[in-house]
C-alpha cells in the first residue's frame, strides 16, 4: 500500500516538472525572439445589418402606351412683325406599341389645338381647330446597355432613332409636326417627313418626356417651302393607365450616403424671353419732315418709327446676347427659392432720313437708338421627381418677374449729305411692367451626385397690368439652355 502511494507520488512530481520545464523553456523563447519578429494580433469583429435603402421600383413591361402630352401650346409668336401674331393651346394625344422585334415600336399622335392668329399687318383676325397627325418608326437601340447597367428600362425607356412621317390638316392648320407656318395646299393639309434621334424617359410612376432633333422637309405645302431644315420636337405629359410598379429592395452601395442634398444651386442660360411693357401713351416723336431743295427732296419719316414706339407693345430681351443667370437656394427637399437676372443693352444707328435725287435715293443713318432692359425673375422650383440622384429631373416654375426698360433716341444734323455731331431733337423715357410666369425646366445631371446639369426651360408669362381683350397677345413666352451647378450638400 505505501508503495502504492509513493509510486503515485513520484510519478506526479514528474509531471508537475516537465510542465513546469517546458513552460520555462517556450517563456524564455518568448523572450528572447528577435525585435523585428512579426507579432500577432486577434480581435473580434461583430457583424451589422447591412444598411438598406428604399426599396427599388421595377417597371412591368409594357407592350403599348397611351400619352398625354401637355406642353401643345404657342403664346404670341411673332413672326410677320407688330401687328401679327400666331397662338396655339392644345394637347398632344399619342400611342404607341411595341412591334414583334425588341427594341422597335410604332407611334401615332394626333394633336388638336385652337389657334388664335393674324397673318399680316393689318389682316383680319382669324380663330379656328388646327390638327397635326404624325406615324413614325422607332428603334430603341441601348436599352439592353441600361439594363446591365442598373438603369430604370422598359419597352419604351431608352434613346432612339426614328423615321416620321406628318401632316397639318385643316384650313385654320398653319403647322405640320415639325415645321411652322406651313400653309395647306388647297386648304386641306400640308405634309412633312423628318428623320430623328432622340430619347424618352419616364418622370416618376405617371410622367414621361420624349425629345427629338433631326433633319426634316416639307412635302407639300402652298407656302412653296421644300428645303431640308434642322427640326425637332417635345413632348411633357402623363401617361394613360400606367401599370402599377413592382417594388424591390435594393442595398446601399458601398460609400453612398443618400441623405445628403443639395443646398445651393447656380445656374446660366441663354435664349429668348418676350415681356408685354406699356409705355405712355403720347407720341414723342414729330410728325413726318419734307424738306424740297433744287434737284433733290429730303424727307425725315418718323410715323414709320413711331408705330412701335408708345402705348402697348411686345419687347424682346435677348438673354442671348447676356446670359440668364440666377441662384437658388433649397428650402424643402423639393423646393428651392431662385432669383434671376435677365439683361439687354443695345445701341443701334438707324436710317432715319432720305434723299431723293436724280441720281438715285441716298439714306442718311442720322438716328441713334438706345435701349436698356432688365428683368429678374422671382420663382418658386419644385420637382416633380422625389429623388434629387435622378439624372433626369424635371421641375415645375412659377412666380413674378419684375420688367423695367428704358429708351435714349437722339437725331443728328446732316450737313452735305453727313452726319454730324449737333442734336437736333431727342428724348428720354423709361416704364416697368409685373408679370405673372409659370413653367417646366428639364435638366440631365452628370456625375455621381449630378452636380452639374445641362438645362432647358420654356414659360409663360402674362403683364398683370393688361387684360384679355382685342384680340391683343397678353400671353408671351420664353425658352432657353444652359448650366447648372449644385453645391453646399447636407
Amino acid at each position: 500500500m505505501p508503495d502504492f502511494y509513493c509510486f503515485r507520488g513520484r510519478h506526479l512530481l514528474l509531471g508537475v516538472g516537465l510542465g513546469l520545464l517546458v513552460s520555462t523553456t517556450f517563456g524564455t523563447a518568448a523572450q528572447t525572439l528577435p525585435a523585428d519578429a512579426p507579432r500577432l494580433h486577434y480581435s473580434e469583429e461583430v457583424a451589422t445589418p447591412p444598411t438598406t435603402a428604399p426599396p427599388l421600383r421595377v417597371q412591368r413591361e409594357e407592350r403599348s402606351l397611351w400619352k398625354l402630352g401637355l406642353n401643345n401650346f404657342l403664346p404670341g409668336a411673332r413672326t410677320f412683325g407688330p401687328n401679327a401674331y400666331y397662338t396655339r393651346y392644345g394637347l398632344h394625344l399619342a400611342y404607341e406599341r411595341r412591334l414583334g422585334r425588341p427594341g422597335w415600336s410604332v407611334l401615332g399622335e394626333v394633336s388638336p389645338a385652337v389657334t388664335h392668329f393674324r397673318l399680316g399687318p393689318g389682316g383680319p383676325l382669324q380663330q379656328g381647330l388646327s390638327v397635326r397627325a404624325q406615324v413614325a418608326g422607332r428603334y430603341y437601340y441601348n436599352q439592353e446597355r441600361r439594363l446591365r447597367q442598373g438603369r430604370r428600362s422598359g419597352n419604351f425607356l431608352a434613346n432612339y432613332v426614328s423615321v416620321a412621317l406628318g401632316a397639318g390638316l385643316g384650313r385654320s392648320a398653319h403647322e405640320t409636326p415639325f415645321y411652322q407656318f406651313a400653309l395647306p395646299r388647297g386648304g386641306v393639309a400640308a405634309a412633312d417627313a423628318a428623320v430623328l434621334y432622340g430619347l424618352q424617359r419616364r418622370l416618376g410612376r405617371y410622367g414621361f418626356v420624349d425629345a427629338n432633333l433631326g433633319v426634316t422637309t416639307l412635302l407639300s405645302s402652298s407656302s412653296g417651302i421644300s428645303s431640308v431644315d434642322l427640326s425637332g420636337s417635345l413632348r411633357v405629359g402623363l401617361t394613360l393607365g400606367a401599370p402599377p410598379e413592382l417594388y424591390a429592395p435594393r442595398l446601399v452601395p458601398a460609400g453612398e450616403v443618400v441623405t445628403l442634398r443639395p443646398r445651393f444651386y447656380v445656374g446660366a442660360e441663354a435664349g429668348l424671353y418676350d415681356y408685354r411693357l406699356r409705355y405712355p401713351e403720347q407720341n414723342p416723336y414729330p410728325e413726318s419732315v419734307v424738306k424740297t431743295s433744287p434737284g433733290e427732296t429730303q424727307t425725315t419719316n418718323y410715323p414709320a418709327f413711331s408705330g412701335r414706339g408708345f402705348g402697348t407693345y411686345s419687347q424682346t430681351i435677348a438673354c442671348a446676347q447676356l446670359p440668364y443667370l440666377y441662384v437658388g437656394y433649397y428650402v424643402a427637399p423639393r423646393l428651392a427659392v431662385q432669383l434671376g437676372v435677365q439683361r439687354e443693352a443695345n445701341t443701334n444707328r438707324k436710317y432715319g432720313t432720305f434723299f431723293d435725287t436724280p441720281q438715285g435715293t441716298f439714306v442718311v443713318p442720322n438716328w441713334v437708338d438706345s435701349r436698356r432692359d432688365l428683368a429678374v425673375p422671382v420663382l418658386l422650383r419644385y420637382s416633380l421627381v422625389a429623388s434629387f440622384l435622378r439624372r433626369l429631373q424635371l421641375d415645375a416654375l412659377g412666380g413674378l418677374v419684375p420688367v423695367w426698360s428704358s429708351e435714349d433716341f437722339r437725331e443728328y444734323q446732316i450737313v452735305n449729305r453727313q452726319t454730324t455731331g449737333q442734336e437736333t431733337f431727342g428724348f428720354q423715357r423709361s416704364t416697368f411692367g409685373l408679370h405673372a410666369a409659370a413653367g417646366l425646366a428639364a435638366s440631365y445631371g452628370f456625375g455621381r451626385r449630378q452636380r452639374v446639369q445641362v438645362t432647358a426651360e420654356g414659360v409663360v408669362n402674362k403683364d398683370l397690368r393688361t387684360v384679355f381683350r382685342d384680340g391683343r397677345e397678353d400671353l408671351q413666352g420664353g425658352a432657353s439652355v444652359g448650366l447648372r451647378y449644385r453645391f453646399g450638400y447636407r
